[in-house]
């Protein structure tokens, strides 16, 4: 058993390594655009071993996210809700690399709503283990954002929304994003996307339009379009979330300060009391998965 280990958070278009103790604090770290989909013939040791090789391959490696997917390194089943950490560790998943390295996969939890539909998610759960004494309800920002409530530091519910997706496919594949130039962040133009959103979310296919219209009339600079549209998605978004979340709740925001600002930004406009978590949580909750797995002490 050791006090220190490898924390893996592998995704679909990133990689980030985590040199760790068993409380979860950070050492030292190594991140890439090489997510699993950029990894060539499946070659997942090489590409291990290419950005860790020269760490010590007898700590333990507890690794989460798209990794444990089915295009990953290791297809892990999901986790149903309610889940906490015991339920985790009992699922772990052992490999051993070509290099000797022992790794433990940790999968993903699924949810099924009062609609019917399931729900999926993988590495967020993580963020949130490492989170759970902080708040009860969280969002984790990204390509498919999540609202996490957690219960008796169980995971009961969430819910996705496809926000970071819609608005890449917005900007790049649709005539919203021909009249766009790229700019930094615009909180004038972010804000006003969101409120307009907060105001009529279920015109959100009608209200779109105005990113081209907006700038076809002179009314708003083209370098201020992808923030206009930015507000327009994530403030859709805190919308639909807010009617099915309570307003009163604590809510903590896991992501960069980027991304993770819009957020916060965003949510309070909606009037929610909210604030940012630690952008690396994911390694405090794989430290605490494993030791509760009895992997770290």
């Amino acid at each position: 058993m050791s006090d220190r280990f490898v924390a893996l958070d592998w995704g679909t278009t990133s990689f980030r390594a985590y040199l760790a103790d068993a409380a979860g604090r950070v050492e030292k770290t190594v991140s890439a655009p090489e997510g699993i989909l950029a990894v060539s013939d499946g070659d997942f040791d090489g590409a291990l071993e290419r950005h860790i090789g020269d760490w010590d391959a007898s700590l333990p490696v507890l690794a989460a996210g798209m990794i444990t997917s089915r295009q990953g390194w290791v297809e892990c089943p999901y986790v149903a809700t309610p889940a906490g950490l015991a339920d985790l560790a009992a699922a772990l998943h052992t490999h051993v690399s070509k290099r000797g390295r022992h790794i433990a996969f940790s999968t993903g939890l699924s949810y099924r709503s009062s609609d019917g539909l399931p729900d999926v998610m993988r590495s967020e759960e993580t963020q949130v283990f490492g989170s759970f004494d902080e708040a009860n309800h969280f969002v984790t920002p990204g390509t498919h954002s999540k609202w996490i409530v957690v219960e008796g530091k169980r995971v009961t519910r969430f819910t996705t929304y496809m926000t970071g997706e819609v608005f890449a496919a917005l900007k790049g594949h649709t005539i919203l994003g021909r009249l766009m130039k790229d700019d930094p962040d615009n909180d004038e133009a972010f804000v006003r996307g969101v409120t307009s959103a907060l105001a009529d979310p279920a015109g959100f296919l009608h209200r779109i339009f105005s990113v081209r219209s907006l700038a076809l009339f002179g009314e708003m600079a083209p370098e201020h379009l992808s923030s206009y549209l930015s507000g327009q998605v994530i403030g859709t978004e805190v919308a639909h979330a807010t009617a099915a979340n309570p307003r009163s709740a604590d809510y903590v925001v896991l992501a960069s300060p980027g991304i993770g600002g819009r957020y916060v930004r965003a949510m309070g406009l909606a009037g929610l009391k909210v604030r940012h978590g630690n952008p690396q949580a994911i390694v405090k909750g794989l430290a605490r998965i494993a030791v509760a797995a009895g992997l770290l002490h």
